[in-house]
């Protein structure tokens, strides 16, 4: 084998390795981001559900004073 050969395999495995560290970490990111996403949505899908509780039962001690007047 020349030298040049084992240059141009050894340039191929590099550019080939660090095509693939990209990808994974590119998948990293795009993995954190979405875990990132889902916990904001839990937390804002929480607090909705706090407010939709306090409403009903605001509405609920509306509807009792209504009923009594």
């Amino acid at each position: 084998m020349s030298t040049e050969v084992v240059f141009v395999i050894i340039g191929t495995v590099v550019a080939v390795a660090g095509s693939v560290a990209g990808l994974v970490w590119w998948a990293y990111r795009r993995g954190q981001a979405a875990a990132t996403q889902r916990a904001e949505d839990k937390a804002r899908i929480e607090a909705l559900e706090r407010q939709l509780t306090e409403t009903r039962k605001e509405l609920a001690a509306l509807q009792s004073r209504r009923g009594r007047s």
